[in-house]
């Protein structure tokens, strides 16, 4: 299964609605947003991207309560099946290291608006980038496959 991962997208409509659109031509069954949405807009075009999706809150997301209206979003952490992948999702990093790779496939987060692909042991560790482009010169998403357990990243 393929899965789009995004983050930090930030009111960032144009670049959202792009990388929805390159998940969908690359048939990912599921996305992952790791964090600061921010407004309803961007929940809109994620529910009408047709691809199920699974959203945390970030430190950004102002409207939480119209923000859950539309997409599926929770606060962190986020357990996520997929495939038999076992997938956690937060935003900010503070608490990575202490996340057992034992139990754990792939370890999601945004927040630093860093790209990074990394293992710890077994486990994955994915900050997608972000969608915005604010604070770094690239904009960027991930698309991981569960089968193979490669990440793709795409840039905007």
């Amino acid at each position: 299964m393929k899965i789009a991962i995004i983050s930090d997208t930030h009111d960032d409509t144009l670049s959202t609605g792009k990388a929805l659109e390159i998940a969908t031509s690359k048939d990912c069954r599921k996305l992952i947003h790791a964090g600061d949405l921010c407004s309803p807009f961007i929940a809109r075009l994620i529910r009408e991207s047709g691809i199920p999706a699974h959203c945390v809150f970030g430190n950004n997301d102002g409207d939480r309560i119209h923000l859950a209206q539309i997409v599926d979003i929770k606060p962190a952490p986020r357990h996520i099946e997929a495939e038999g992948t076992s997938i956690v999702v937060f935003h900010e990093p503070f608490i990575n290291e202490y996340i057992d790779p034992e139990r754990v496939d792939i370890l999601i987060f945004g927040h630093t608006h860093k790209l990074t692909i990394d293992e710890r042991t077994s486990m994955k560790i994915i900050n997608p980038g972000t969608v915005s482009g604010v604070l770094v010169k690239v904009k960027s998403f991930v698309i991981f496959e569960t089968e193979t357990g490669k990440a793709e990243v795409i840039e905007l």
